[in-house]
């Protein structure tokens, strides 16, 4: 059999639920998580080499917590 290399492009978005002071301090926790844990891993038997890698915080909305 012939070997090709592929390239492909996986998207997901998510919601993060954060503790934090100010909406600037939780986008720029969830920058932080996304710059340390953000990532796709393939079997070794593909030889996943990362070309590109791209995301953004998108949106900081305040949890309601209100029990009532």
């Amino acid at each position: 059999m012939t070997e090709y290399k592929v390239s492909v492009y996986y998207d997901k978005g998510t919601v993060l639920t954060i503790e934090a002071d100010t909406p600037e301090q939780a986008e720029e926790k969830a920058e932080q998580i996304l710059l340390d844990h953000a990532s796709v891993s393939y079997p070794s038997e593909y030889g996943g080499n990362v070309v590109h890698r791209d995301f953004m915080v998108l949106d900081c909305l305040k949890e309601d917590t209100d029990d009532n």
